[in-house]
């Protein structure tokens, strides 16, 4: 009898772990299938129990009414995420209707309107270390790397290497407020997928090392369970 009592006691108080579990766990065998892995989290409760935010303030650079700003290693065109990443943003300018980024060891040429074009490496001749990007007096690209100064020809990817080179350098300048409120937010809704909060739910850890030791009792409780409901039955049986 104590063991009837028991099972039931225990299945009745377990029934919602089970259910977690076997939802979460249906999901995340066809996580493919529902593109979890690349679908994010968006409530601001969630986000903020995960403690989710930007490593630091967005770094931003003005060409009239365009916006190149990076937050992380993300970088963004006004409020539309670029697809390359970089921990570095030196500046940017504009040259025969491309805008050019400088990022470190590498150059990064957009259209107009934020579409990539091309990006440019060591392996295309661009300087080492980069550390500004500018125009002369007479609109020609200028690069400042580790080395010295270079006067850039993007379309002959030559770079005429000088000591020093007079130049409007590109500076970084504040984001506007509404700008980069809506980027915060931008890079907060990719920082959690939903892939990872079902894990996390499953195994436990959303609730942190308590979490994982719940989950841990919930599975002994399932083998008591198991266990105690084969033995009832085989009690019937006999």
């Amino acid at each position: 009898m104590i063991f009837h009592r028991w099972h039931r006691r225990i299945g009745i108080s377990s029934a919602l772990m089970v259910l977690l579990l076997s939802i979460t766990g249906l999901f995340l065998n066809h996580t493919e299938k529902f593109r979890l892995d690349q679908s994010y989290v968006n409530n601001e409760i969630v986000l903020n129990w995960y403690n989710i935010r930007p490593p630091q303030q967005p770094s931003s650079f003005n060409l009239d009414q365009i916006w190149i700003t990076r937050i992380g290693d993300r970088l963004y065109f006004n409020d539309v995420e670029l697809e390359q990443r970089s921990e570095v943003l030196w500046g940017v300018a504009m040259q025969q209707e491309m805008i050019v980024l400088a990022l470190e060891d590498k150059l990064l040429l957009l259209t107009a309107d934020g579409q990539q074009i091309e990006k440019l490496s060591g392996y295309d001749g661009v300087p080492a270390g980069i550390t500004a990007i500018g125009m002369n007096e007479y609109d020609e690209l200028v690069i400042r790397a580790v080395h010295g100064d270079y006067l850039a020809d993007l379309n002959a990817l030559a770079w005429e290497d000088y000591e020093e080179i007079a130049a409007e350098w590109s500076v970084e300048v504040v984001t506007p407020e509404s700008l980069e409120q809506k980027l915060l937010n931008l890079y907060r809704g990719k920082g959690l997928s939903w892939e990872r909060l079902l894990l996390d739910i499953h195994s436990g850890r959303v609730f942190g090392e308590a979490g994982v030791y719940i989950v841990d009792l919930a599975a002994l409780l399932f083998i008591f369970l198991a266990l105690s409901g084969s033995w009832i039955w085989l009690r019937r049986q006999a």
